[in-house]
């Protein structure tokens, strides 16, 4: 038989004579065309010559291409109910997907936008997040999410020099989730009937993603996209609500499913706020990125004058904290995941400390979770026995979050000098150990701990209350507004952590617990001794500079040590470096 070879304008002229224009309307539904010359290329099912023949063929084919078979007989019937289309167009956008993964176009073939956009016209929100997806892989962009990670959203870039030439989303996959959403809104009525996770999952990805990555504005354009965000509330947020409502029903655990959809709405809400107060760019990764002007993530502690001293001496000393006038920068909060870890670590390490650890970490990873950048925490009281770790704790929580700590130990203090600061003239005379620190380390954010706050009164005298003192340091408002006496000038340390030990709460006034969240820090009991020791080691190998697992301790040195406080068992263990012989480990008597 003699071959025959056509081109694509005569293959398709050949098709044509099979194929009425109400054929071609019903396959395109909304989005079909107008009627075509006889001459014009072949527009059914968007121009696919695969699926065009596939639909009028009669032969068998493969169980495969029966489905997508079935799909186009769906498709193109106008009788068929809308969902039932719509299902059929997004599965034949997904099918054309996967045939060119990678192709941008194929002559004589359809592409999976058009599927898609179809399926949304008709409904479906399967089909708007699925157009959504393919317009950013357009750009090489996709969306990266994990609910256990981060409630919020990120865009994840491409890579490489073409990686310039974008710059967030494009207002084009903005409209796409906007679009998405308002196909949502109108299945609220009928309730969300027929849909299952999916559905909502689509749902759900349109309305944050919508509200939470914003295009970068056009010159031409008059609203900024925040405020279009805001304005787009008035019938988001209602929508959204019924969607946490519904949502769950479907899932595993439709108590933690709500409670993760909720947080999630808040952390969308709160990056809005930064949004129009621009605290906050533009920028689509999931850490909301620091915005120009410059300065916004530092901070002034001394934005007055330093007044000068009469004092040669004293006032080149001074000068030393005229860098407390100058923009600070902050600790940040290190990543979700490493907050994660970091609570194992302290697990691990402070296994009798399960209260204390859940109380300190949920509210660091709250505040991470809803996008804060700067490192920040409630003022905390461990309460528990003396020797139970609570300073450590404190010491081990801060060099895992990457800020600097000192201790500042109230025990015995009967005046404010340490937290006030000394007046000028006297032979003592120095700021507050709170300024004082802040201006060596260069962080405006350490942390404080406040070690046997119980032990802390007034005396006779006019030296002050520590106490009362401690009032203005935890209240966020007068600490914004702090009097150091050397310096005599107002400083801003409403930045700072605090972490408070104490033996009792009967020694403390009421007006300094209602500042501070207390939590009960008890005794390590016996089975606690290898994760105690495991923790010195680790500490002494840290402060003495030597590699991680030098220092080891035998079988028989673990069982001598169990039993002793973590503050007897610091001793014990230098007492036995320090000798040659077990003999001479320290021993409780």
């Amino acid at each position: 038989m003699e071959s025959i070879i056509m081109n694509h304008d005569e293959f398709t002229a050949h098709l044509a004579q099979f194929l009425d224009p109400e054929t071609c309307a019903h396959i395109l539904g909304e989005d079909a065309p107008a009627a075509n010359p006889p001459d014009a290329p072949l527009k059914n099912f968007f121009g696919d010559d695969f699926l065009t023949l596939l639909y009028r063929s009669q032969e068998p084919c493969a169980p495969p291409l029966m489905e997508v078979k079935r799909s186009l007989m769906v498709v193109a019937d106008r009788h068929e109910a809308r969902h039932v289309r719509a299902a059929a167009a997004v599965a034949l956008g997904r099918f054309v997907q996967d045939r060119f993964p990678t192709a941008q176009s194929v002559a004589g073939s359809s592409q999976p936008h058009e599927w898609f956009r179809l399926a949304r016209q008709l409904n479906s929100v399967e089909g708007a997040l699925a157009l959504a997806n393919m317009l950013l892989a357009r750009q090489g962009q996709r969306i990266a999410f994990n609910f256990n990670e981060d409630p919020l959203p990120r865009l994840v870039e491409p890579e490489g020099p073409a990686s310039r030439l974008f710059c967030g989303i494009s207002h084009e996959v903005a409209h796409a989730w906007y679009l998405g959403a308002r196909v949502t809104l109108r299945h609220v009525q009928r309730r969300f009937s027929g849909w299952g996770p999916e559905t909502f999952g689509c749902a759900l990805a349109c309305v944050v993603n919508y509200l939470t990555l914003l295009p970068t504005r056009r010159l031409s354009e008059s609203v900024l996209p925040i405020v279009q965000r805001r304005e787009a509330l008035a019938w988001i947020k209602p929508l959204w609500n019924r969607l946490i409502e519904a949502a769950p029903q479907h899932a595993r655990d439709p108590e933690a499913y709500r409670t993760a959809l909720v947080e999630q709405q808040l952390a969308v809400y709160v990056r809005l706020d930064d949004l129009e107060q621009n605290r906050v760019s533009f920028g689509t990764t999931r850490t909301p990125v620091r915005c120009a002007p410059r300065g916004q993530d530092q901070v002034v502690i001394v934005p007055g004058v330093i007044p000068s001293s009469s004092e040669r001496g004293e006032s080149e000393y001074l000068k030393q904290y005229e860098v407390l006038r100058k923009p600070m920068a902050f600790t940040t909060f290190p990543a979700l995941a490493k907050l994660y870890d970091l609570r194992a670590t302290l697990t691990d390490e402070f296994p009798w400390a399960e209260e204390a650890i859940a109380v300190v970490m949920s509210d660091l990873i709250a505040r991470r979770r809803y996008g804060v950048v700067r490192l920040g925490m409630a003022p905390v009281l461990l309460v528990g026995p003396p020797g139970t770790g609570k300073t450590r704790f404190a010491q081990r929580l801060s060099d895992l979050l990457g800020t600097p700590n000192t201790v500042i130990n109230l025990a015995g203090a009967t005046d404010t000098k340490v937290l006030k600061g000394v007046t000028r003239g006297w032979a003592s005379n120095r700021a507050s150990r709170m300024v004082e620190f802040i201006q060596q380390t260069k962080i405006a954010n350490p942390l404080f701990i406040l070690d046997e706050v119980d032990k802390a009164h007034a005396a006779y005298g006019n030296g002050g209350d520590p106490q009362e003192a401690l009032l203005d340091l935890l209240e966020p408002g007068n600490a914004r507004r702090y009097q150091d006496i050397y310096l005599m000038t107002e400083c801003d340390l409403s930045h700072c952590l605090y972490i408070a030990t104490s033996n009792s709460l009967s020694a403390l006034a009421k007006p300094l617990l209602s500042r501070l969240r207390p939590v009960f820090f008890p005794a390590p009991g016996p089975e606690h001794a290898e994760g105690i020791v495991k923790g010195l080691l680790g500490d002494l190998e840290r402060s003495w500079a030597l590699p991680a697992g030098v220092l080891t301790v035998t079988p028989r040195q673990l069982g001598l040590l169990r039993g002793l406080a973590p503050r007897e068992m610091r001793r014990a263990l230098l007492d036995l470096f320090g000798r040659d012989a077990d003999a001479a480990l320290y021993t409780m008597h």
